[in-house]
């Protein structure tokens, strides 16, 4: 399509990824942490994880009900870590060294390549309850590339709140069709749809799977069916 003179580039299609658990496999770089950190075996290491990510997840949703004010995600990892010390469950000098962590959570195999891929026909935004520093240690370690990345720093509040989903909204280019919330979790999804996302399922071990018989605008089996059906919606 062409102005006078000029060439108007087509319209890019807006993806904006949760990270952990969707791009990179937070639980297992958390237990390779642990067991780095302390020498525990892998019984001890999982169930310790466990722990501390439910304690995590406990807290960001008080946040998000207003039951306290907000924390960074390092904050809560340090609270949820010194009480696991403070009942022995693991030793105090640890707890420094895993705040945090999850900025060395291994990526899934297709994650950088396929992230660097959409790019080139995709805007590509992260939105995370991660913290902001979080995110920057995976952008290094994961070889993460994006157009923009978004922290739950940015809005106060976790996910699946709708602020943080009208975030990613107020801070994507303008355009005739909601962004895709591109997630493996379907929690993430429905608040994502809630919000007025279109939404996109990409399967990832662990995580948590469409209920049977609910659908999302797009479930892919990978990132690279993904693109292809994101470059469908450019053509």
């Amino acid at each position: 399509m062409t102005d006078g003179s000029r060439e108007v580039a087509p319209e890019r299609v807006v993806a904006v990824f949760d990270v952990l658990g969707t791009l990179v496999n937070q639980a297992e770089g958390l237990r390779r942490r642990v067991e780095a950190t302390t020498g525990l075996d892998r019984e001890e290491t999982t169930a310790i994880v466990d722990e501390w990510l439910s304690g995590v997840a406990e807290q960001e949703q008080a946040i998000v009900r207003g039951e306290r004010v907000f924390a960074t995600s390092d904050q809560l990892d340090a609270e949820v870590l010194e009480r696991l010390a403070s009942r022995s469950v693991l030793p105090v000098t640890a707890v420094p060294a895993l705040v945090g962590a999850s900025a060395f959570s291994p990526p899934w195999e297709d994650s950088a390549a396929g992230l660097r891929s959409l790019a080139e026909v995709a805007t590509v935004v992260g939105l995370s309850n991660a913290s902001r520093r979080v995110l920057t240690g995976l952008s290094v370690h994961a070889g993460f590339r994006w157009h923009q990345v978004l922290s739950a720093e940015d809005a106060g509040t976790y996910k699946p709140a709708a602020e943080m989903y009208e975030l990613a909204m107020a801070s994507v280019p303008a355009s005739g069709r909601p962004p895709f919330m591109v997630a493996a979790h379907a929690w993430d999804l429905r608040a994502a749809r809630d919000a007025g996302l279109r939404t996109a399922y990409v399967p990832r071990p662990d995580a948590e799977p469409p209920s049977p018989g609910e659908r999302f605008d797009i479930h892919a089996t990978s990132l690279a069916d993904l693109e292809r059906r994101l470059r469908a919606e450019t053509d």
